[in-house]
């Protein structure tokens, strides 16, 4: 008897120790709350509360299309609770799944972006699961997308933006995926956009946590804010890097607020201001504040869901070709003989829409420069001007335009869609579509008329879009190439007799 109760009291000290090893490992996957008690309430009932209360004083705005992704500030309730509720009050009658927030590291430094990729965020309101399939994928794309926990540890940033979903999304399940930025490198705004790209779909959001400037007197707090806010609501990401590097903006996580920015431009997206204020409004001490956006990025109801082609045809009106084809002429002339040229007046809001283009010129029907911006990085009467540009006198394959010439160009603009990444080269239309061919640091670009004026089939476009990116003509079969199509609408100068 006694040899039966030593072996029971064994097995039992077995389970025992099994079911605590077992218990350690789950709550290790647990970031634990860092800030709860200190920037907002520790207590669950208190939590939900103010986070109710803040959301029951925050506006709906009507947004006429599908949310993309949110700025929200991350500061102590107290200071910054209701700026971020009227982030989250844009997501109610929502039911995204799928949530990536990204925050700068305020407390380490590292290189990289790290994703917290496994178990659970905890807060007093319960548990927000991480989302390993997405954090993994994302990951994957590059490797400067890394796992350091020490990252995740101590930061507030994404911490304090969950108790907001946990209340929007009570009744409803989703997952996170953190990302905080460390040191910034500016190779991190396309890796980072590209890798947002592949991972989103109709049922992710992007959160972006960030404050503006910080402990500057009030008046120039709001001059800093209004610089950077406004930039992000033209999603303007050169006018926010030039901005922040003449010190005429501050923001936190520059790197992710560009990269979002640059997403938003591959939907043809739009940015729309809801809240600003700052510390100095709160509390009434306005000799030091610190400010706090609230900002929503959507893509509008009129425009299709993310990789469908969306220029549609008679996308500018005969007007608005003929604005840009005159802003093209003068800036080739002013390039070419370096005198000012004023350029006509835009004030068609379509011209003013950030949008990808391509100014190619012609001599005697002959190639004799072509340049473009793939993204839409800037508004497009300025990307046509930029690039007709550096048409004339930077395209490296030809001698810069001399101004004997001038009177014998041809000019022809192709205006953009966003790009479209394909699994399928069936996608591909030839004539209608233009080609896109990446792998690892080489790509190439064909517009769509190239294949129409050399009368290429599919293969033959796929063929050479290889060989403009530097790779062997079969490189498109390769599992490593990415293919991507887009569509463009097409006009140029009338033939001179």
């Amino acid at each position: 008897m006694g040899k039966v109760m030593g072996i029971k009291n064994i097995f039992i000290l077995m389970l025992f120790m099994f079911l605590l090893s077992c218990n350690k490992s789950y709550s290790e996957d647990i970031r634990k709350p860092a800030v709860a008690g200190a920037f907002y309430p520790g207590n669950k009932e208190e939590l939900t509360r103010k986070v109710d209360n803040f959301l029951a004083n925050a506006e709906k705005s009507d947004i006429k299309g599908k949310i993309l992704a949110l700025i929200a500030p991350h500061a102590g309730y107290d200071y910054s609770g209701q700026i971020a509720a009227y982030s989250f009050k844009q997501l109610e009658g929502t039911n995204f799944k799928k949530i990536i927030i990204i925050s700068p590291s305020h407390y380490v430094g590292f290189d990289g972006m790290s994703i917290y990729n496994k178990g659970s965020f905890e807060t007093p309101l319960g548990l927000v699961k991480i989302d390993e399939e997405l954090a993994n994928k994302i990951m994957q794309k590059n490797k400067r997308f890394i796992f350091y926990p020490e990252a995740h540890k101590k930061e507030h940033a994404i911490e304090v933006e969950l108790p907001f979903l946990q209340r929007i999304y009570k009744d409803k399940d989703f997952k996170i995926v953190p990302i905080t930025m460390g040191n910034p490198e500016s190779e991190d705004i396309m890796i980072l956009s590209d890798a947002l790209y592949d991972a989103m779909d109709k049922d992710t959001l992007l959160i972006v946590s960030v404050d503006l400037s910080h402990y500057y007197p009030y008046d120039k707090a709001v001059k800093l804010d209004t610089n950077s806010t406004s930039a992000i609501e033209q999603l303007d990401a050169q006018k926010m890097t030039e901005d922040i590097n003449s010190h005429n903006s501050e923001i936190d996580a520059p790197i992710a607020v560009l990269g979002m920015i640059t997403l938003a431009n591959r939907y043809n997206a739009k940015a729309k201001i809801i809240r600003y204020a700052n510390s100095g409004d709160v509390t009434g001490d306005k000799s030091r504040v610190v400010g706090y956006s609230s900002i929503v990025v959507y893509i509008p109801s009129d425009l299709q869901e993310k990789g469908d082609m969306i220029m549609k045809d008679e996308y500018l009106s005969k007007e608005e070709k003929a604005k840009l084809l005159e802003i093209a002429k003068f800036s080739i002339i002013e390039a070419v003989t370096g005198k000012r040229q004023f350029l006509p007046n835009v004030t068609e809001e379509r011209l003013k829409e950030n949008c990808g283009a391509f100014v190619t010129i012609k001599e005697n029907n002959q190639l004799r420069g072509c340049i473009g911006y793939i993204q839409a990085v800037k508004p497009l009467y300025e990307t046509v001007k930029d690039v007709a540009k550096s048409a004339a006198v930077n395209d490296y394959r030809f001698s810069p335009v001399g101004q004997d010439e001038l009177d014998k160009l041809e000019l022809e603009i192709s205006v953009l869609t966003p790009l479209k990444k394909i699994k399928d080269i069936s996608e591909i239309e030839v004539g209608r579509h233009g080609l896109v061919i990446k792998q690892g640091f080489n790509s190439g670009l064909l517009l769509p008329q190239v294949a129409t004026e050399y009368n290429w089939d599919r293969d033959t476009f796929l063929q050479q879009t290889c060989r403009k990116a530097g790779l062997s003509h079969d490189a498109w079969k390769d599992k490593a190439t990415e293919i991507y199509i887009f569509s463009a609408e097409v006009f140029g100068e009338e033939k001179k007799q």
